[in-house]
């Protein structure tokens, strides 16, 4: 069954982050059993300066401002206008997350079902390329008078779901709208309470059973959505239905970003060992790939087990592995692809040429054929795909993040390794820490080996010397 009662809203604001921006301007379209029954518009007070570029793009001033209500005094109208509704917006996320913090600061709790309709959009017309708002005006040959003015544009959300309702049948419609909402199916043991007070923010959650017991740890750059996706896809997933079988209660960490949510679920794996996480079951020890030089001045390979890798020496490492087994698939694999001898690589024991050269697949460097510098050259190259990479900085770097409705955090970043952290909530409470005696963690790596590939997230960088360390992260 489709909603039947939608709130469509859009909002303008000062800026991009809701606990330091405010709504400049909103607009609601109320709609009971397919019917507009209510159209709400206000400009209001942010009782802040309005920057030059927000005023170019949606043309309000900072004198109509002036003359409008402050979010406190319309708070309850808004309400009203929403109570009851499922709250629709394009972007849901930004403008569900301004309003919810404007009802914070009147310490007012505000949570609703909602739904996307970029994500509906996309749903719908997955071979469209362009979902925002300009490309559903076009599509569907809209009207929108103000563009970028909080009633016109919710009105075009209003007219966009009048649209996929004539084009798509009720159950197609319904089935993507479901998806959207992600209705759980709760847990037996499971009070409804735990949902209720799911945050809408980035971070970890825990699920426990009656034993307190972790059963699995995961991440979210939305908690409570991510949480939901769980429990609507339990009857297909066994493992989903373990957890929802046995779970009794969640627990949740916020963090500033997706960043923190990456280190802390890694983290609290290694530490809690959870039944349902793949990862828990990897030993702490590992199985390190490193380098070496013969007497004859080839590379050689050997299989070390290690428990803590100290950043200086990562030089020296190919790689490293889960277990022994794993290890030597993967040199088997390395030689074969590139002729790479099986003795040096320590596959086979042997004193004369190795098997692989019988074959005809090793160049001949196991009896001095291959000369040492042509082989070796060959063997770096072979390798890059799993060595670790070289810091890519000179120094140290600090990595800034902030979210919506949450707190600042800062993470001091130095050769791969989380080195210090510093938390800033919204009250302006400084927690750091400065971490000695620093080991080289593989997922860490993994995770900061990604994020850097992503060119967006370089704005959140900035380099320091290691002097200047201690002065920001105390």
């Amino acid at each position: 069954m489709l909603p039947q009662n939608i709130a469509f809203v859009d909002i303008e604001t000062t800026g991009l982050r809701a606990p330091h921006d405010r709504i400049i301007e909103i607009g609601i379209i109320r709609v009971e059993n397919n019917q507009i029954v209510q159209t709400y518009h206000s400009l209001i007070n942010p009782e802040t300066n309005l920057h030059p570029e927000i005023t170019s793009l949606t043309g309000i001033t900072d004198s109509e401002l002036q003359n409008a209500p402050t979010f406190r005094t319309i708070k309850e109208d808004i309400l009203e206008a929403l109570i009851d509704c499922t709250f629709v917006a394009h972007n849901v996320r930004f403008d569900y997350g301004f309003l919810k913090n404007e009802f914070k600061r009147e310490n007012i709790s505000f949570t609703s079902k909602q739904f996307c309709t970029v994500k509906l959009s996309r749903a719908l017309f997955p071979a469209q390329r362009r979902h925002n708002l300009d490309a559903i005006i076009e599509k569907f040959n809209i009207e929108c008078t103000n563009r970028h003015r909080a009633l016109d544009d919710a009105k075009v959300l209003f007219h966009f779901y009048q649209k996929v309702q004539q084009e798509f049948s009720p159950e197609k419609l319904e089935t993507a709208i479901n998806k959207l909402l992600k209705k759980p199916s709760l847990p037996t043991k499971l009070h409804a309470s735990f949902l209720e007070k799911l945050p809408e923010q980035p971070g970890v959650y825990i699920f426990y059973d009656g034993q307190n017991m972790p059963l699995y740890v995961g991440k979210s750059k939305n908690i409570r959505s991510r949480v939901l996706d769980h429990f609507a896809s339990d009857i297909h997933s066994p493992t989903e239905m373990n957890i929802s079988q046995q779970m009794e209660r969640i627990e949740t960490i916020t963090t500033a970003g997706e960043l923190g949510a990456l280190f802390l679920e890694s983290q609290l794996i290694k530490k809690m060992l959870p039944i349902y996480n793949k990862k828990s079951r990897i030993k702490h020890e590992l199985i390190a790939l490193k380098r070496t030089t013969n007497t004859d001045d080839y590379y050689q390979c050997v299989l070390e087990p290690i428990t803590s890798i100290n950043p200086q020496d990562l030089e020296g490492f190919l790689g490293f592995f889960k277990s022994r087994k794993q290890a030597k698939g993967y040199l088997a694999e390395i030689a074969k692809k590139n002729s790479l001898c099986e003795r040096l690589l320590g596959l086979e024991k042997t004193n004369g040429a190795c098997f692989a050269y019988r074959l005809g697949r090793c160049n001949g460097a196991c009896i001095g054929k291959e000369k040492p510098l042509v082989y070796n050259l060959r063997f770096i190259a072979a390798f890059a795909g799993t060595k670790i990479q070289t810091w890519p900085f000179s120094g140290p770097i600090i990595i800034e993040e902030h979210e919506l409705l949450v707190r600042h955090e800062y993470f001091a970043v130095d050769n791969w390794c989380v080195v210090g952290h510093v938390i800033i909530d919204d009250e302006g409470n400084k927690k750091s820490n400065i971490y000695e005696n620093v080991t080289f963690d593989v997922d860490l790596y993994q995770i900061l080996r990604s994020y850097l590939k992503k060119p967006h997230f370089l704005r959140q960088i900035k380099q320091i010397t290691r002097n200047e360390l201690a002065l920001h992260f105390t």
